[in-house]
């Protein structure tokens, strides 16, 4: 019998973000919807890498938080995500959120895409923004007990 390992790294982590109870809060998030998570790893890059990448493999000649490279299958998660901690500044500053919550935020929104959720129309915008608050409280009841 082959022994299953959970692997999730995180690679030039923002100093203002903490990774206490997050890395076991995902895989119990993913679990509640049926699926395991095999490997998952978050790269912070810069704004300009994340423009060239958003440029490179989406066409896009715009900055994003996010691009997310899915390669699950079978209902395990195994996917590759480019963060940009500039766009989350931007983002957190415009909606009036902590730079934490919205690095949060961007975290579970590529799980989300990788368990199936889509953000192509304002209902499946409002539908994944629902799941990324619920994240989002769920860390911080998490966090503050381990305090």
């Amino acid at each position: 019998m082959q022994k299953s390992f959970t692997i999730i790294e995180f690679h030039n982590i923002p100093d203002y973000f903490s990774l206490e109870g997050l890395e076991q809060l995902l895989v119990s998030y993913v679990d509640s919807f049926g699926y395991s998570i095999d490997q998952l790893v978050y790269n912070f890059v810069s704004k300009e890498k994340m423009l060239s990448l958003n440029q490179q493999f989406l066409n896009h000649d715009t900055h994003t938080d996010i691009i997310s490279f899915d390669y699950s299958k079978n209902k395990s998660l195994r996917a590759e995500f480019f963060i940009s901690p500039w766009a989350i500044s931007h983002s957190a500053k415009t909606h009036l959120q902590s730079a934490e919550n919205e690095t949060i935020r961007v975290v579970i929104h590529g799980v989300l895409h990788c368990l199936g959720y889509k953000d192509d129309t304002e209902a499946n915008k409002l539908e994944m923004r629902k799941k990324e608050d619920e994240f989002i409280k769920m860390f911080h009841v998490k966090h503050k007990s381990h305090v």
